[in-house]
């Protein structure tokens, strides 16, 4: 009995240690989606989990070697030359996120112009935040050791 509660255990933190490691941004842009403008509307097919995301290529010359994983997430103001006018770009961020100047830096190929870069390191919290999945966790966890005394 004391075998199968250690192996659930251990099961319950290898997922969470997973999920709690992973990040998950909103990813969309304005000009495509109206939505994800300002104010922002999150729908579900916004959601991105971020450890899927393959770090851009124009940034792996500017982050350190082995930044292979997603560090947050992140929100751009940007302004679209000839008239096109100021948009945002949500999305997952690799890189530093205390220093964003090499981490939001724009494609080299992009016309656009950045205005504005807003990084942060919570789940969807380049749109909303929650901490559903974290606290489910926790629970979770006190269910067992209650379990285990």
């Amino acid at each position: 009995m004391f075998l199968v509660k250690a192996l659930l255990i251990t099961a319950i933190v290898g997922t969470l240690t997973t999920n709690v490691l992973s990040i998950h941004c909103y990813q969309c842009a304005s000009l495509g989606n109206k939505k994800c403008g300002e104010p922002f509307e999150a729908e579900d097919s916004m959601k991105y989990d971020c450890n899927k995301a393959a770090i851009p290529n124009y940034l792996q010359t500017f982050l350190p070697l082995g930044t292979f994983n997603a560090t947050g997430c992140m929100t751009q103001t940007v302004e679209a030359p000839m008239g096109g006018g100021m948009h945002i770009i949500r999305s997952c961020y690799f890189g530093d996120t205390v220093n964003t100047d090499n981490g939001c830096k724009l494609d080299p190929k992009s016309v656009d112009s950045l205005d504005s870069c807003y990084v942060c390191t919570k789940d969807w919290c380049n749109g909303s935040s929650s901490m559903a999945q974290l606290g489910a966790g926790i629970i979770i966890l006190l269910a067992l050791a209650q379990i285990m005394c």
